[in-house]
């Protein structure tokens, strides 16, 4: 459930893979100004899932980060013809109410997102990050950004020579891939420790004629974490348990621990053959708040979130 004052974001890098893959690559601030245009000529959207969903890139603005380089926000929104209605009940008397709605309107969620407009020196590569939405994750985000620059590409005749042949169409793969910015620990040096969690996956025979059929099972082994345990020894815990989980044949442990500026936990993987398990980098989290309360879905882009994720965008 989407609090009304306060979003979760997630970090990731935007990435504009050219296609064929020794085509140069394009730039994404080129391809903005034409996404921009069929944002507001209505033409930024795209029906999914055998027309079940909807997905709409329905604002779009270029903004100044606080070191002063360009980027763009998008506001992206997810119609769903099998979203329920939503709901809200009283809290004295428990009366419930619900929004019927009406004809051609479906349930819908939004997603804000901020991305760079300077790529990383690998040349392809954008930092960017995501507002985090339950049932409106990257994937659709992803494949909608992929189409329209493909639209895009087709309709502007984008093409590159290769040898003597004629012009070769090109176009960006975009993928949004998640950015591992921050390592183990320096996160434990502050956050509390919850949780490990130590998984291998084998080949087990189960002495029976269906063992066939089945292929791969999941030996897990979950360690719930005491509050008293001193926060300085996190990072040292989870080095003994590393090492008692691949003597014990484990390939892979997940860390859970919560730090105090956010009200939900972080988790990281760790490949227990790691030397050093305080040196695996993990997919962070943030937690941003703002004043004036947000629903599901927007219209517009929110002004007071898209400040809050520009501070968290280094």
């Amino acid at each position: 459930m989407l609090q009304k004052n306060r979003r979760h974001i997630l970090f990731f890098d935007l990435v504009m893979a050219p296609h064929p893959s020794d085509a140069p690559p394009i730039a994404l601030e080129t391809l903005i100004p034409f996404l921009q245009s069929r944002c507001e000529n209505g033409l930024a959207f795209e029906k999914i899932d055998a027309d079940r969903r909807i997905i709409r890139l329905s604002d779009i603005k270029k903004i100044k980060m606080d070191d002063g380089e360009d980027a763009v926000a998008m506001l992206f929104c997810l119609g769903d013809h099998d979203k329920a209605d939503p709901g809200v009940t009283h809290l004295e008397t428990g009366a419930v109410r619900i929004f019927e709605k009406e004809d051609g309107e479906v349930g819908g969620l939004s997603v804000h997102a901020i991305v760079r407009l300077k790529p990383t020196p690998n040349g392809h590569f954008y930092r960017a990050v995501v507002e985090d939405v339950t049932g409106f994750g990257r994937t659709p985000i992803q494949a909608f950004l992929r189409s329209q620059f493909k639209i895009i590409c087709d309709e502007q005749e984008f093409t590159f020579p290769r040898e003597d042949k004629r012009p070769i169409k090109t176009r960006p793969l975009v993928e949004l891939e998640g950015h591992a910015s921050d390592k183990l620990k320096n996160s434990l040096k502050s956050g509390r420790l919850l949780h490990i969690e130590l998984v291998d996956h084998t080949e087990v025979d189960m002495g029976m004629d269906e063992g066939k059929f089945l292929k791969t099972s999941r030996r897990g082994l979950n360690l719930s974490v005491s509050k008293a345990l001193p926060q300085s020894d996190a990072l040292t815990l989870v080095e003994k348990v590393k090492l008692w989980a691949k003597q014990n044949g484990y390939g892979t442990m997940r860390v859970r621990w919560k730090e105090p500026s956010s009200t939900r936990p972080q988790s990281a993987k760790v490949d227990t053959a790691k030397a050093d398990a305080g040196e695996a980098f993990f997919i962070k989290t943030a937690e941003v708040s703002f004043s004036t309360p947000l629903a599901d879905i927007s219209e517009k882009i929110s002004d007071e979130l898209v400040a809050e994720m520009k501070k968290a965008l280094k």
